[in-house]
């Protein structure tokens, strides 16, 4: 038997590059201990770093106790010991995609060799007790089809988020030879979506390792616990996902977030797929493990299994907002977004050279372009004070995808957009290149206004004045009016019709019922609005229409929205209205205080 030789391995210098992940023998959640709280902003590295880092997962945990106290480690982070003082929940992630990045990956999918290994898209979570007690405990999920209802099942959100993923594949023309499934039928369900031609193969190779008793009866393994389950199906969805697809074309594998995890140590969220690419330039599977003795089994790797190169996590979202960067890129000639005409080489970003070439001589060239660059969100999956971008973005999505379980069985998702220059969207090409010159038509003006090199000639000037402004000089009405309209073109509201939110599992009950759950006091609250991030493009909206430089009317027609802002000397007549009322109610008020009172006779 022969012991394994690699766990991680990197097999090129450069940063641009991806990192072999095949895992040790056990197979634990390589990223790390599984003790963190439901939100997260902490900048450390994966032990399983992907080419294109466009999102970053971690497991949270719920302590036992109902408190939000952790112990912490030597490295200050939280943690504690699953099934021992917490338990695990939900798989919380960051997305912070780029045009630049999703092109790239796009053009690599296009030349096929990739297996594209997907967590079934969105469940209902509390059916999740009724398969655990009944067809996990009897063994009968998948072998018994009159049992198969008690499954936790593919939610509507789930199936239209899955649908417009792949009518995005589709749509872009990436290939996808052989499609396979878990025999669950939330995987089923979602990988039928991804066949025209060919149908969806389920396949044990990729069955829910929490089955667990279903798993060691299958392949006879005993003893018939829980960890050999565990093992085995770690053992084969890495030995699945290393073969590599039919030249030209791609695989697609919907699973469970408990394989992917324990095989290649990356969580994913429901709906999030993780792009492998088998390695056939390193040793096999075969030859570097062989085989491995799980219970009185012998798991033996195949002669055609490879390593796998980690390429990209992908979020739910991401098919859609590529199909939109490339429709975007392909008729930039046709874009107002000034930024478009900046990028000389197409590549959907534009660098200090090419920045400061477009300004035509203006002497604060160098200064605007580093503004820009402050402008844009970076904190999410890296830490601002180690980011060394010398570019700017031409269309950015950041998103919170987060929430927790409580106690495994009720589920509090939050999922929120924080920024997004890409777009809405659009059912046409039109209509999403419209959206994407829309949400960027701040940039816009913003460029026009730092022409006034004499005005704003050092990057603390542009702050002073486009950042740090008096907001309170807008009225009301202006203010509301471009909070709303940023809402919608940049902010949570942008998502457009490709984007499916999924609100509280209780509807928000427990954030209006003194944050309980069936009388127990919830660990976390059940709605979550983020306190930490504030967009800087509305703030410069707001600086712009303070100081002059654009009359709001015309900035929030051109970030698509309306606006129907009163006459001066309506909203005065309305003033001196509510002001003659008020001093009548207070006068009439006045005089009947004054009347003698009475007492009735009984």
């Amino acid at each position: 038997m022969k012991i394994p030789k690699i766990t991680v391995l990197a097999f090129c210098l450069s940063s641009a590059c991806a990192t072999i992940c095949s895992g040790p023998d056990a197979s634990p959640n390589w990223y790390g201990s599984y003790g963190y709280p439901p939100w997260f902003t902490r900048y450390d590295d994966e032990n399983c770093p992907q080419k294109y880092s466009m999102s970053k997962c971690e497991q949270s945990a719920v302590m036992m106790d109902g408190s939000t106290t952790f112990a912490t480690n030597d490295l200050d982070e939280e943690v504690c010991t699953v099934n021992g003082d917490c338990f695990t929940t939900k798989q919380n992630c960051n997305d912070n995609m780029v045009c630049a990045d999703l092109l790239s990956l796009k053009a690599e999918l296009k030349e096929g060799g990739h297996n594209i290994v997907c967590r079934h898209e969105k469940t209902y979570w509390q059916q999740y007790m009724g398969e655990v007690l009944y067809c996990h405990a009897q063994a009968n999920c998948i072998t018994d089809p009159m049992v198969e209802p008690s499954q936790r099942q593919m939610q509507p959100f789930g199936y239209q988020n899955a649908q417009a993923f792949t009518e995005a594949f589709s749509d872009m023309g990436i290939p996808i030879d052989s499609v396979y499934s878990s025999p669950f039928t939330r995987c089923s369900d979602h990988a039928d979506l991804f066949t025209s031609e060919v149908p969806n193969e389920p396949v044990w190779e990729l069955m829910y390792m929490g089955g667990a008793a279903e798993v060691t009866n299958y392949y006879n393994i005993t003893p018939g616990i829980k960890p050999n389950a565990l093992k085995w199906q770690a053992f084969n969805i890495r030995n699945f996902a290393g073969k590599k697809p039919k030249d030209g074309f791609n695989n697609v594998m919907v699973t469970h977030g408990f394989n992917i995890k324990l095989g290649f140590g990356l969580p994913l969220d429901e709906g999030y797929c993780i792009v492998l690419k088998p390695e056939d330039s390193l040793p096999s599977l075969a030859e570097s493990i062989g085989e491995i003795a799980v219970g009185d089994q012998v798991f033996t790797f195949d002669e055609d299994a490879y390593p796998v190169d980690a390429i990209a996590r992908m979020s739910a979202e991401s098919a859609n907002l590529m199909q939109m960067c490339s429709d975007i890129q392909a008729n930039s000639v046709d874009s107002i977004t000034t930024l478009m005409n900046y990028d000389a080489d197409g590549d959907m970003k534009v660098s200090k050279e090419e920045f400061v070439s477009s300004r035509d001589g203006l002497s604060n060239a160098v200064e605007s372009f580093e503004f820009i660059k402050l402008l844009q969100p970076t904190g999410l999956l890296f830490s601002p004070d180690t980011l060394s971008s010398s570019t700017i973005d031409l269309g950015q999505f950041v998103h919170m995808n987060w929430g927790w379980r409580n106690r495994r069985t009720i589920s509090y998702p939050w999922r929120t957009i924080l920024e997004n220059t890409m777009g809405s969207g659009g059912s046409t090409t039109l209509e999403r290149l419209e959206s994407f010159d829309q949400a960027n038509y701040v940039l816009t003006a913003l460029l026009n206004t730092l022409e006034n090199d004499d005005k704003y000639p050092t990057l603390a000037e542009m702050e002073r004045i486009l950042i740090e402004c008096d907001t309170s000089e807008l009225s009301t009405e202006e203010s509301e009016s471009l909070n709303e309209c940023s809402m919608k073109t940049n902010l949570g509201g942008s998502g457009g019709d490709w984007y499916y939110p999924l609100g509280p599992g209780d509807g928000g009950a427990a954030s209006t019922q003194n944050e309980t759950s069936y009388g127990s006091k919830l660990t976390y609250p059940s709605i979550y609005e983020p306190d930490f991030y504030e967009s800087k493009y509305t703030k410069v909206a707001k600086c712009l229409v303070i100081g002059g430089e654009v009359e709001i009317g015309e900035l929030i027609t051109n970030m698509g929205c309306t606006m129907e802002i009163k006459p001066e000397c309506e909203e005065k007549k309305e003033t001196e209205e509510v002001g003659k009322s008020k001093k009548s109610k207070e006068l009439k008020k006045s005089k009947e205080s004054k009347k003698p009172k009475t007492s009735k006779r009984v």
